[in-house]
């Protein structure tokens, strides 16, 4: 599970999480420090994660970690898992585990103060399958063309009923004005306003023009087949693309990740949800406090921000290009970023010359070399010169061209 941390405001409301059907009570109170816990530990066998933090006022620029923890889970078949501490407020299970379905698993956490912690006991959830993941090209309501993604999954021999889902979506970035050459400048001398140095043009060493960029989902995404006829999710949309975004410019994959959820933390993440528009537990504009399944074994009166789930999960990747729908009117869409190119000339006398330009751009704008025509030069910025101003140039291993 991707931990996603900001901060939230200072007014709390106290719901009943599981009596949803009882009005909220409302609190206004002074800022409260509260200790906040994520974990979601899964069926995938794999070093399950747990991220310890505390809320933070909205003047503050810093987020508290809670580090030196002791952590640990115990299941109903008497295993015992203890974590360590990964990085500021991280920490991963010493031993690779899965959750096992029908077994319950309980969360403990004593902070390096000597607080104490613990979850309900939670029981693993059903599984269910993604049957399919697929891509259709659409005219929203509103007149927007793009690129849905869908997505069906069939739940007819299981009791899932609850999903929650998240996704990565990575994409190929080409650089659209990248040359085999680089532009250096040396000898630099001053001489008042103006500035004299050699241009020296050589073969690029790094390979910038192609690079790929992976970004993770924001907020929460859920769905339920509760009041459907059929247990099964049917054409459930995930990620709309319009026809204009350049992630879709040249190839995109997408890898959808399904969480199958209890009510109970269904119920949890709604409430998230419908308080705040981050989809996170810790948002900046959530006007409230939610209770969650994790409480105090110090102090019963201490707010404890957070959920400890435990879900089967199940994924599915796709892959595709604005090529595959040019039948649909699709068109190559325009390059993520805006291009400033520039033609300036090295030569002439000040202020009759472009040389303070072309250094303050290559050196302190970090512009790159496009083209030169005798001593008229063409540069443009890093962001369309060297995707690996942008992106990272190491073809992820699943890719597929």
């Amino acid at each position: 599970m991707k931990m996603k941390q900001t901060h939230i405001v200072l007014f709390l409301i106290s719901i009943s999480l599981f009596n949803c059907k009882e009005p909220f009570e409302v609190e206004s109170i002074d800022f409260l420090n509260a200790f906040v816990v994520e974990s979601t530990i899964t069926n995938e066998l794999k070093q399950q994660e747990v991220s310890l933090t505390k809320t933070y006022a909205l003047d503050s620029q810093t987020l508290e970690y809670e580090n030196n923890a002791d952590i640990w889970i115990e299941d109903s078949s008497g295993n015992n898992y203890s974590f360590s501490q990964n990085a500021e407020g991280i920490y991963l299970s010493n031993q690779e585990f899965q959750a096992i379905e029908n077994r319950t698993y309980q969360l403990f956490i004593t902070t390096q103060d000597g607080k104490q912690y613990s979850s309900t006991q939670v029981e693993s959830t059903p599984i269910s399958q993604i049957t399919d993941l697929y891509a259709e090209f659409i005219t929203k309501s509103t007149g927007e063309n793009g690129i849905q993604v869908f997505i069906d999954s069939d739940d007819q021999n299981s009791d899932a009923q609850y999903f929650r889902y998240e996704y990565e979506e990575t994409y190929k970035i080409v650089a659209p004005f990248w040359t085999f050459t680089d532009i250096n400048l040396e000898n630099v001398e001053y001489f008042g306003p103006d500035i004299q140095f050699d241009i020296i043009l050589s073969e690029r060493i790094e390979q910038e023009r192609i690079c790929y960029k992976t970004v993770n989902s924001v907020g929460i995404i859920q769905t339920s087949n509760i009041d459907l006829d059929q247990n099964n999710i049917i054409s459930f949309p995930m990620r709309f693309i319009d026809e204009n975004d350049g992630v879709i410019r040249d190839r995109y994959s997408i890898l959808v990740t399904q969480y199958v959820q209890s009510l109970e933390a269904y119920t949890f993440y709604k409430m998230i949800d419908d308080l705040g528009d981050s989809g996170s537990i810790l948002s900046p504009t959530q006007p409230g406090f939610v209770s969650g399944n994790i409480h105090s074994l110090s102090n019963s009166s201490e707010k404890v921000i957070g959920y400890f789930d435990v879900s089967t999960v199940d994924s599915k990747r796709i892959y595709f290009d604005y090529t595959d729908y040019i039948e649909d009117g699709m068109v190559q869409p325009p390059y993520l970023y805006s291009c400033d190119v520039i033609s300036l000339n090295y030569g002439g006398v000040f202020p009759f010359t472009d040389r303070p330009v072309i250094y303050s751009s290559v050196v302190n704008s970090d512009y790159h070399y496009v083209t030169n025509d005798g001593q008229i030069y063409t540069l443009v910025n890093p962001e369309c010169g060297d995707c690996t101003s942008v992106a990272s140039n190491i073809k992820p291993d699943f890719w597929e061209d």
